[in-house]
């Protein structure tokens, strides 16, 4: 499976080139270290986001909790699947198949959907969310800022812009509605890495958004993207983690790799310590 034994010492934050890289595979959370993973923390089922928020992790996923990852400590508990986690302007939100996005640690709710909510991004000062729904909306305020003929599965920012895909395959520069690239399959994943944007699908492949250049063919559908330390990471259910661009493979022999994350040094001293000493 690829998981590592505990290793003890003290580290530092740049002792490999993955330090600070988490992944979620399946169940565990996990931080990558030559080849093998080592457990931060399990969940009771799939772990479906990651997201850093004032200097913690928090997860959340089909469990329908959301935890401090950094602390293995339970913050909210929903009715269904976590689908995304976002934090925007010092307030951490979650969103996911019960229709609904809160404020995360207050549990305060501040928006309905007639759908599953796949995605939340924050950009220029503003909340946005995508999903089972026609519109993509202005979260906190409500106003439809897009409409799409199929679900919205993923947004990013990306060099002053906000972008949308899903599942028609089809990419838009989302507030003006440009449409900047087309996929023969739903788009499933968009990462800015680089000054550059990529986006990940659902036959797996892996593109240069802008460009329209293929970097890389997966046999399964890509579920994650990372940008970590210079260097683009991909993953999915195809039991390998890859430094994308060089096809490297960084650690093979695992099961479906759902979510990821770059930490910094500070974070990922607390969650490595977790490896180590157990929780």
């Amino acid at each position: 499976m690829g998981l590592g034994e505990t290793a003890g010492g003290p580290i530092g934050p740049e002792d490999w080139d993955e330090a600070g890289l988490v992944v979620a595979v399946v169940d565990r959370i996990c931080c990558v270290r030559g080849g093998l993973l080592y457990e931060v923390a399990r969940r009771r089922s799939l772990v479906l986001t990651l997201c850093l928020h004032e200097g913690r992790l928090f997860d959340g996923g089909r469990y329908g909790q959301i935890y401090e990852t950094t602390s293995d400590t339970k913050v909210a508990d929903r009715p269904e699947w976590v689908l995304s986690l976002c934090s925007h302007q010092g307030v951490l939100y979650d969103a996911g198949n019960y229709r609904r996005v809160h404020e995360t640690l207050s549990g305060r709710e501040v928006a309905a959907r007639p759908g599953a909510i796949h995605t939340l991004c924050s950009f220029g000062g503003a909340l946005y969310d995508g999903g089972d729904y026609a519109g993509i909306c202005e979260t906190l305020s409500g106003q439809e800022v897009g409409r799409r003929h199929e679900e919205v599965l993923t947004l990013a920012s990306h060099g002053g812009n906000l972008f949308d895909g899903g599942g028609d395959g089809r990419i838009h520069e989302t507030l003006s509605g440009q449409e900047v690239a087309v996929r023969d399959d739903s788009v499933l994943v968009l990462c800015t890495h680089g000054g550059r944007l990529f986006d990940g699908t659902s036959r797996g492949l892996i593109l240069e958004t802008l460009a329209q250049r293929q970097v890389a063919d997966r046999d399964f559908p890509v579920t994650a993207l990372c940008s970590h330390r210079g260097r683009l990471y991909d993953g999915g259910p195809y039991g390998f983690i890859y430094e994308t661009l060089g096809d490297r493979m960084v650690v093979g022999g695992i099961k479906a790799v759902t979510a990821m994350a770059s930490v910094p040094p500070g974070v990922f001293r607390t969650l490595w310590t977790r490896t180590q000493h157990g929780r």
